[in-house]
C-alpha cells in the first residue's frame, strides 16, 4: 500500500496526500477525502520513510550519570511519558558518572539518529565537552544538574531553598550543632543544597567545625564509615543533628548512628534530600524533589526546540519548587519552637 493508492481512492493528487500525512495545510474538503480513503484502505504510513522526508528521527537521548541510583527512574519516566505523547522515542545512555563517557555521546550525535539530548549528568569537569556538544547545534536541555557559566535551557529543582528549609527545620527544633554530608564535588545540585544549608546556619549565628563536613560523595558505604568515624571519635563535642544532601547518604548516617548506640532522633536528628520511594516507610525527614516533573518538562522543552517552537539563541532556565517532608528522624513536630 502506497500513497499513490490513497490518491487514486480519494480522487486527489499524490502531493495532496503527502500534505495531509505531513500535516501541511490543505482545504477541509481535500483533507476529508484523504482521511476517508486512509480509513477505508487501513493504511499505515511507512514511519522510516516519513522520518527521512521531514529530516527527523523522532528520537531523543537521555544521558544519565548512574542508572542504578534510585533518584533517576522517576526522572526517566517523566522523560519517557512526554516523549511518547509527542511521538518521539527515548533512548537512555548511562555514563556511570565517568568524565570520558561524554565522548561516546558525542560520537552518537555525529553519527546521526538523535534529534536532541537531555543531559542529567552535567558536572563542572564536563564543561569543555558540553560546550562541544552545544557547538554541534543539536538541541540540548539540562535536567536536574546544570553547569554554571554555560547558557543552555534547563529544568532543575530549587535546591538552595530546599537545603535552607531542611536546616532551618533542625534549628527550629533547637539544634545548634549540625553536621553536613556533602554530595558529589562539582555537581550544581550538591553545591546549591550546601549553600542553602550554610545560609540557614549563618542566619542563626552557628558555625560548622571542619570535621563535621562529611564528604559522602553519594555513596552509602563511604558515608556510613565516615559518619561512624565522626560519632565514635574521641572529640568531646558531637553534632546533635545531620543535614544530608541526599537520602541515600542520610540512610547511611541513620544506620551508622544506630550501630554506634545513638537513638534517632533523640540523640541525633537526621534530614535527607530527594524523597526517594523508600524514605516514607523509613520515616526519614527529607526534601521532596519533583523528579518526574523535571523529566517531563525537560523533554517538552527539548521537543519545542526541535520543532522550532522555541528560540535556540536564548537560554530558558526553569526552576521547580521543592518542599520539606517532615517525618520522625528530625523529631516530633510538637517540639517546634
Amino acid at each position: 500500500m502506497t500513497i499513490k493508492d490513497i490518491a487514486k481512492k480519494a480522487g486527489v493528487s499524490v502531493a495532496t496526500v503527502s500534505y495531509v500525512l505531513n500535516e501541511r495545510p490543505v482545504s477541509d474538503g481535500m483533507k476529508d477525502k484523504v482521511l476517508k480513503a486512509i480509513d477505508e484502505l487501513n493504511y499505515v504510513p511507512n514511519e522510516v520513510a516519513r522520518r527521512l522526508r521531514v529530516k527527523k528521527n523522532y528520537t531523543i537521548a537521555l544521558v544519565l550519570p548512574d542508572i542504578t541510583n534510585p533518584f533517576y527512574p522517576d526522572l526517566a519516566k517523566g522523560c519517557q511519558d512526554a516523549a511518547k505523547e509527542n511521538g518521539f522515542m527515548l533512548i537512555m545512555i548511562n555514563t556511570e558518572d565517568k568524565e570520558d563517557q561524554l565522548k561516546d555521546v558525542m560520537n552518537q550525535v555525529r553519527q546521526g539518529g538523535i534529534d536532541g539530548l537531555i543531559l542529567a549528568n552535567a558536572m563542572e569537569r564536563d564543561m569543555s565537552q558540553v560546550q562541544s556538544l552545544l557547538e554541534t547545534q543539536i538541541p540540548v536541555v539540562f535536567a536536574h544538574r546544570f553547569i554554571e557559566g554555560i547558557e543552555a535551557d534547563s529544568v532543575t529543582a530549587d535546591n538552595f531553598t530546599g537545603g535552607y528549609k531542611a536546616t532551618k527545620h533542625l534549628i527550629q527544633h533547637g539544634h545548634q550543632h549540625i553536621a553536613i554530608i556533602e554530595g558529589l564535588l562539582g555537581s550544581s545540585v550538591s553545591l546549591n543544597r550546601k549553600k542553602g544549608h550554610e545560609k540557614a546556619m549563618q542566619e542563626a549565628g552557628f558555625t560548622v567545625p571542619p570535621e563535621w563536613i562529611i564528604k559522602g560523595e553519594t555513596d552509602y558505604e563511604l558515608t556510613y564509615n565516615r559518619v561512624t568515624q565522626l560519632l565514635t571519635s574521641t572529640h568531646e563535642k558531637k553534632p546533635t543533628a545531620i543535614f544530608s544532601s541526599s537520602d541515600l547518604m542520610a540512610l547511611a548516617a541513620v544506620d551508622a548512628a544506630k550501630n554506634a548506640g545513638f537513638s534517632i532522633p533523640d540523640d541525633l536528628a537526621v534530614t535527607g534530600y530527594d524523597d526517594l520511594f523508600m524514605t516514607s516507610s523509613l520515616k526519614l525527614t527529607t526534601v521532596h524533589v519533583p523528579r518526574y516533573e523535571i523529566g517531563r518538562q525537560a523533554v517538552q522543552m527539548l521537543i519545542n526546540k526541535i520543532n522550532n517552537q522555541q528560540s535556540s539563541s536564548s537560554s530558558q532556565p526553569v526552576v521547580l519548587d521543592t518542599s520539606l517532608i517532615i517525618r520522625k528522624t528530625s523529631g516530633d513536630l510538637k517540639s517546634l519552637k
